[in-house]
């Protein structure tokens, strides 16, 4: 093991080093919970982690915020990071803002509202949090599913991507009533859910370094929603966070990182100016005049900073 990590550290040297050589290259990071919960399913960062790769990037680059993009590489050539957050778990305020806050780094949140409504998270993450807080073994439901998904706690990755694959393929109608379903079956409490961000807590953060963006308002695969329900989603969210802080909101990050060149165009129309992906890319800046723009995000889930830096630069990638 010992040799492998060695291995590791010295193929992230060099590729560190190769990477701080290219011009106009941009990081955005992407997190989603921040804490030290031992979970089997969809992990957090821990804290330690995080603070470890904080103070990496601080060292090594220069951290901005969207919407400083275009004037940070109007003014040079040196590698940037954004540190970007998803679906608005309370953990932003109670263990990441204070590491960001020391360190004097802005960031970025994306909501997705309905959590505002409802104070449970979206249905994604509502299926982990059922599956670590249960001891349900299969889950069966014949108008959904032709056999049981079998709850691998030795390879929750095999879980993970079974019940993703089936969300994705569902109505929003559809996939919260499979989701109530589990949660009757596996017998979840309700206090068990993930702790999320409040409406008084999203005007808190915008008294610090925070530029909010929206991530639809249910999380909904906006793909597989027509057009009027599209345009509910992505203006509703944004008139909801607008509302809330009393400023423009100019972010949109696709959930799952699915759109198309429609959704695209409709993020656009309703006012969007900045359109994350999820593709696990380091974005290089190129001169570009188009008024909205798009940019990549790289999944930040690992348990220490070596392995995080470690797939920043492709030497690991998530199975």
């Amino acid at each position: 093991m010992n040799r492998i990590i060695c291995g590791i550290l010295k193929m992230l040297t060099f590729n560190y080093y190769f990477q701080r050589k290219r011009k106009n290259t941009l990081l955005i990071l992407m997190f989603h919970q921040v804490n030290d919960k031992k979970t089997t399913f969809y992990p957090s960062m821990p804290i330690a982690a995080f603070k470890d790769l904080c103070y990496f990037i601080k060292k090594h680059y220069s951290v901005i915020k969207l919407s400083d993009i275009d004037a940070h590489f109007s003014k040079t050539n040196k590698p940037a990071v954004v540190f970007s957050f998803d679906d608005g778990h309370y953990d932003i305020v109670e263990f990441a803002l204070p590491i960001l806050s020391e360190l004097g780094l802005p960031f970025n949140i994306n909501i997705d509202t309905e959590v505002l409504e409802t104070a449970k998270p979206q249905d994604f993450v509502r299926v982990y949090d059922i599956l670590n807080n249960t001891e349900i073994e299969t889950y069966m439901n014949r108008q959904f599913l032709s056999e049981p998904i079998i709850i691998n706690r030795d390879n929750p990755m095999e879980t993970e991507n079974r019940f993703t694959h089936i969300l994705s393929n569902l109505s929003t109608k559809n996939k919260r009533t499979l989701i109530v379903d589990l949660a009757e079956k596996a017998k979840m409490k309700d206090e068990d859910y993930s702790k999320m961000l409040t409406l008084d807590d999203i005007k808190y953060l915008s008294t610090q370094n925070v530029e909010f963006g929206s991530h639809s308002h249910s999380h909904s695969i906006l793909t597989h929603l027509n057009r009027d329900q599209v345009h509910y989603e992505l203006d509703h969210s944004k008139k909801i966070l607008e509302n809330a802080i009393k400023r423009p909101i100019k972010v949109l990050a696709y959930p799952n990182g699915i759109y198309n060149t429609e959704i695209e165009k409709m993020a656009e129309d309703v006012g969007y100016k900045i359109l994350l992906r999820t593709e696990d890319k380091i974005t290089h800046i190129e001169s570009n005049k188009n008024p909205v723009k798009s940019y990549n995000r790289i999944n930040q889930y690992h348990q220490s900073v070596q392995e995080a830096l470690a797939h920043t630069y492709k030497i690991l990638k998530r199975k």
